[in-house]
């Protein structure tokens, strides 16, 4: 199963009237936001994204707000969620384990990939995202809708912590010790340590490889589009081929918080190379700890 649906797929879905639930990950970053390890957003600029414009049946799902735990320096700027408030929000939602998963955003992915990646975390194995998310819905002929929308499903399922592979931050030495390879989906200007525009240092963790996952998304020559539509799988494989990377196991990924690496993990599963691990903390959590080393520049350290 693909981790991402076509928008055509969806429509036609809702339009024979499947069972279906459909999550709205859009994420809006108030220019009030607090940023760092302050703690969660105090606006409420994605829920009024979420008022002004929406898929109709679809639910509200803040992912900076409902999908995390408490940032803190310790676990990095977007740690796992608490299973028990994650459960609440299941219960809210209406998720059921016989009932597919749809989760979009504005159209870049990274958030609905996030949503997808804890959802496949906690259990759920029918999620998918939408490609190319809420422009690629009215394109296929999907109506938007204002106002609240969606409050209360019906349905049950338990969080299942740990369904998807994690890679801990005291693991990492060990990991690259055994000759396994620790990829870094971050843009090269933040691998090599150019310019840190989020976290307390810059650079990389030493023996990470660096294939951002813009490489991924992009156009045949590898420059990102920013058409927000996700290539086809053999061409995915390629890219990863063309950088060593042809299966999921002993492969872990990180990038600042847990977000673009959610999306490089689905584009892996569309490739055909599911069960890598997920360093959530990211180089979030690793800078903020200074007796951890920092590497600069394109050296991988292997």
């Amino acid at each position: 199963m693909s981790p991402f649906i076509s928008a055509d797929a969806l429509y036609a879905a809702t339009a024979r009237g499947d069972r279906t639930v459909i999550l709205d990950s859009h994420w809006e970053p108030g220019r009030n936001s607090p940023e760092g390890f302050s703690g969660y957003p105090v606006d409420n600029s994605s829920w009024e994204a979420y008022l002004s414009q929406h898929i109709p049946g679809s639910f509200f799902c803040d992912p900076q707000r409902m999908l995390v735990g408490t940032p803190d320096p310790r676990v990095g700027r977007n740690p796992l969620p608490d299973p028990a408030r994650l459960q609440y929000f299941f219960d809210e939602w209406g998720l059921s384990a016989d009932v597919p998963v749809r989760i979009y955003d504005a159209g870049r992915m990274l958030y609905a990939a996030r949503a997808w990646w804890v959802l496949r975390w906690a259990g759920l194995t029918d999620v998918s995202i939408l490609d190319g998310g809420t422009a690629a819905w009215t394109a296929a002929g999907g109506d938007l809708a204002a106002g609240i929308g969606c409050m209360r499903g019906h349905g049950h399922v338990d969080v299942v912590p740990g369904s998807m592979p994690v890679l801990e931050i005291g693991d990492i030495d060990r990991w690259l010790a055994a000759g396994k390879t620790l990829l870094d989906v971050r843009g090269e200007g933040r691998f090599i340590g150019r310019r840190e525009p989020l976290d307390r240092r810059a650079g990389h963790i030493p023996g990470a490889v660096n294939i951002p996952v813009d490489l991924l998304l992009g156009s045949a020559t590898g420059t990102a589009t920013g058409e927000g539509h996700v290539p086809a799988p053999e061409t995915v494989a390629d890219r990863l081929a063309g950088r060593g990377i042809t299966s999921g196991e002993d492969v872990a990924v990180y990038s600042g918080s847990g977000v673009d690496s959610a999306l490089f993990l689905a584009l892996m599963e569309h490739a055909g190379l599911p069960g890598a691990s997920h360093f959530v903390g990211g180089w979030s959590q690793w800078a903020a700890d200074r007796s951890l080393p920092a590497a600069l520049g394109n050296g991988s350290g292997k």
